[in-house]
């Protein structure tokens, strides 16, 4: 697991960006440009823009990048997610704490009955996905809720367990957008060991694919994949002629099998398990908009395809199947930010400012905190004001300005 040191807290590299790491690592190595731009597949033009803060990035360059430093794609992340964009604010430090320390913080007292906290996990789930101010509002919550869960489970009722991996697994995917990879590991394997002690098919297929996302993200594809397969594999006899929840849980594992084969190399197979198994299943979900695990759906499918090409590098395919989807039929605001996220890479690497700067003010729209916490979002305003022309440099000076991003 990465320290807060190695990975993306306050001790590393606070004034530094994605760009000036690179050049420290790639300079520890004695590593010319030229060396560095070959190895990754792209220009060495390219890799100074990026050295010099004038582009970001695309999370796929930035794992090859990774990999030719022989690093953890967080160690090149420069900036910390921003614990709060408003004093007095709940704070990401408030939710590590209780994941680490939860012992020390549960009271001898009758705890919530399992309804209960169901029903939060449920609201604190639609929060995260739904509200403009999704990270504030689950941020609040969350510590109490994992301190009521841990009471809970002590009795070791399989309904109690079933509510504690959904919550941690809520939890994973609140520090698996917050690039809290650390923690996002956590969070997942708590949920993954929550739901085999529940017995629930369903719960721990969700769980699998929780820890397998977290694996991706930690630059582990080969492992990732084994564990989503292995689990489609175990949880597709109990789908059947199931329930909503059951086809879209696996409509998710395969998605996300899809994404995590072509990053291991295996792209026309991914590509394939896209076209074949996800849309076989986004044929039978009823289309209802609800705040459950899994958003699977056919705009789900559609930009998952996008996602494949962006893992893959190929922007212009980006930007050509974007053109297909409609993210206001998908309800989780999580899906509609990231969607657009890879868009403003794609405009950004095709050389698209315009385009760049549209879709960053379509994600201020959709979802305004992500520009208060994603990461690479920020650099993108960053390195996108660096090379603004005249005409239009004020409105991203202003975007930066309502944002708190450095200029």
């Amino acid at each position: 697991m990465l320290s807060r040191r190695q990975g993306m807290g306050p001790g590393r590299m606070n004034d530094a960006n994605t760009g000036g790491a690179i050049r420290r690592e790639r300079e520890r190595r004695r590593m010319s440009t030229t060396a560095l731009a070959t190895r990754v597949g792209c220009t060495v033009r390219h890799i100074e823009l990026v050295e010099n803060g004038q582009r970001t990035p695309s999370l796929p360059m930035l794992r090859e990048i990774a990999k030719v430093l022989g690093v953890r794609t967080a160690i090149l992340v420069g900036e910390p997610p921003r614990e709060t964009h408003q004093p007095g604010q709940p704070q990401i430090g408030d939710v590590e704490r209780t994941l680490f320390a939860y012992r020390t913080m549960v009271q001898d007292v009758e705890p919530p009955t399992v309804e209960q906290l169901a029903q939060r996990v449920a609201a604190t789930r639609a929060s995260l996905y739904s509200s403009p101010h999704r990270y504030t509002d689950t941020l609040r919550v969350l510590p109490d809720l994992i301190v009521d869960i841990e009471r809970l489970v002590r009795d070791g009722d399989r309904a109690a367990f079933r509510v504690a991996a959904d919550a941690y697994d809520l939890t994973r995917g609140l520090f698996y957008q917050l690039s809290r990879v650390d923690l996002a590991y956590l969070a997942a394997d708590r949920g993954v060991r929550y739901a085999e002690e529940s017995g629930d098919p369903l719960m721990i297929g969700l769980t699998r694919r929780g820890l397998a996302a977290a694996l991706l993200w930690y630059d582990m594809p080969q492992l990732a994949c084994e564990t989503v397969l292995r689990g489609i594999e175990d949880f597709e006899p109990h789908v059947g002629d199931g329930d909503q929840r059951h086809i879209r849980a696996l409509g998710g594992m395969f998605q996300l099998a899809a994404v995590g084969l072509a990053r291991t190399g295996e792209v026309e197979r991914g590509r394939e398990m896209l076209r074949t198994d996800a849309r076989r299943l986004a044929q039978r979900v009823d289309g209802s908009e609800v705040y459950d695990p899994i958003f699977f759906s056919a705009t789900n499918v559609a930009i998952h395809v996008c996602s494949l090409e962006s893992d893959v590098r190929n922007p212009r395919d980006v930007l050509r199947y974007s053109e297909d989807v409609d993210i206001r039929t998908t309800p989780s605001l999580e899906r509609r930010a990231t969607h657009l996220s890879e868009i403003v890479r794609a405009c950004e690497d095709t050389g698209d400012d315009a385009g760049c700067l549209l879709h960053l003010m379509r994600i201020e729209h959709e979802s305004p905190e992500d520009l208060d916490h994603r990461i690479l979002l920020r650099e993108s305003v960053q390195s996108l004001l660096r090379r603004a022309k005249p005409s239009w440099a004020t409105e991203v000076r202003r975007l930066a300005e309502r944002h708190a991003i450095p200029v």
